[in-house]
């Protein structure tokens, strides 16, 4: 009797399904990981997203937090000069403790050996410290054209700039105004399954599963969906526009008069935002906690291990009598309310 060769793919197969892992109990899970967090900044130049972020350093300073304890990699695709201003609005311990770094990226290939690196050394920091550091991502615009441009040079060998200009050429004079974009139509939605792999499973899906917390800033692009979050608004974090159901909190920032303000469009965790906030000559990030922690006081908090345990079909405690008045109040309360 002849024996079969089991195929690479069965061997693999029955490998994966053999091998076991760790299971992690969900209270712990939720102490060394649910509690970091995945935020993202957005408004228009000069509004102070940068600051919000830069904020937290001086937050977390003025909380006791020693320069050892904490850690920053910023991954910035901006010229050397914005890196220069950044550097003189960081807390001088912080900087002179080396404990920020920044990874100045240029293209989609920068962008993945830059963030392999931060995971690298924001890993390192846990492990001699306990205590998670902040990997931070400046203008997520700039990930999603470094996307398009490496699919371009990849399937067609121009960059995206030269492979527009050649299909808006292509396009015709009585098409001389449509957006180059147009190129990219065609069967199976043309290249964009493609392109969303790269920029989405290949990249910020990895990020979103890194267990420190994760600062994304980006600037703004106009929302003409009905059904968005930020339609009232008129505007949109720019980049990929899934972006936002990867963050749990998302902040608006504005600059009008000379006065700055910040915004929630999105609190994980609460059912409940806060209203616009004035936030001129304050830290952003000590503001914005403070008004958490009164919508957690009026009780518009969920806490982390209920949130699991919603995710994974848990059923809550049955509430008392006391809880059943006290939620019946809440509903009362209108949507909207002020610090």
């Amino acid at each position: 009797m002849v024996e079969k060769k089991e195929t690479m793919k069965q061997k693999e197969a029955a490998t994966l399904w053999e091998q076991s892992v760790d299971s992690i109990p969900i209270k712990k899970f939720s102490r060394s990981t649910a509690i970091t967090e995945k935020l993202l900044v957005f408004g228009e130049t000069g509004s102070g997203k940068t600051k919000f972020y830069i904020d937290i350093l001086a937050d977390r300073r003025d909380a006791g937090v020693k320069p050892k304890d904490m850690f920053a990699a910023i991954i910035l695709p901006d010229r050397p000069t914005g890196i220069t201003k950044l550097y003189n609005l960081i807390p001088a311990e912080y900087a002179d403790e080396d404990r920020i770094h920044i990874f100045p990226v240029n293209d989609y290939e920068d962008t993945i050996t830059a963030t392999a690196s931060a995971n690298n050394l924001l890993l390192e920091h846990y492990k001699k410290t306990g205590k998670h550091g902040y990997a931070i991502f400046e203008l997520m615009e700039n990930y999603w054209s470094f996307t398009q441009d490496y699919f371009c040079r990849k399937a067609y060998g121009k960059t995206l700039g030269e492979y527009f200009a050649q299909m808006q050429a292509s396009l015709g004079s009585e098409k001389a105004n449509a957006a180059a974009y147009e190129a990219f139509a065609g069967p199976f939605g043309g290249p964009w399954p493609i392109i969303k792999f790269f920029h989405n499973f290949n990249w910020i899906d990895k990020i979103k599963r890194f267990p420190y917390n994760t600062i994304f800033t980006s600037e703004i692009k106009e929302e003409p969906n009905k059904d968005s979050i930020f339609f009232e608004l008129g505007y949109r974090p720019a980049g990929e526009k899934h972006n936002q159901h990867r963050m749990d909190t998302i902040i608006y920032t504005s600059h009008v008069s000379n006065k700055f303000f910040i915004r929630p469009y999105k609190l994980t965790g609460y059912t409940k935002l806060y209203n616009k906030i004035e936030v001129t000559d304050k830290n952003d990030y000590t503001e914005h906690n403070k008004a958490l922690k009164v919508l957690q006081d009026r009780g518009y908090r969920v806490s982390p291990i209920e949130e699991i345990e919603q995710s994974l079909g848990i059923k809550p405690k049955k509430e008392t009598k006391q809880e059943v008045k006290s939620t019946e109040e809440k509903k009362e309360d209108t949507d909207e309310w002020s610090l």
